[in-house]
């Protein structure tokens, strides 16, 4: 997490800079906003690890440490269903059409 969180942040620094490019239909401020909030996520994703991981973590309260994992699930799983549905739909979008007859290549000189 560590370096997707050093990545977000650039991107906002850059981007407020005017040295990145903004997203594909979203205006600076809406760039900013949204990279914000992944930072913010990112940064409770690694405190979240840190918890599990470390000894202090343990006075933390259960229910705050499950809401945090519970969310971050929620996200994950909603992100990748609906990676794999776009891709299906792409790719079924993007199939060419059988329409039962099939082109062969004719050997050359000879026209059918």
């Amino acid at each position: 997490m560590s370096p997707y969180l050093l990545i977000k942040v650039s991107w906002v620094v850059g981007s407020l800079l005017g040295l990145a490019p903004i997203g594909k239909g979203f205006n600076l401020a809406g760039w900013v906003f949204l990279s914000t909030v992944t930072i913010g996520m990112a940064a409770i994703g690694i405190a979240l690890a840190l918890a599990l991981v470390r000894r202090w973590g343990m006075r933390i309260p259960g229910r705050l440490v499950a809401f945090c994992a519970w969310t971050g699930s929620g996200f994950l799983v909603l992100i990748l269903t609906y990676a794999v549905l776009t891709t299906m739909l792409d790719a079924a979008r993007e199939a060419p059409v059988n329409s039962g007859a099939t082109t062969l290549p004719c050997p050359a000189g000879k026209v059918p």
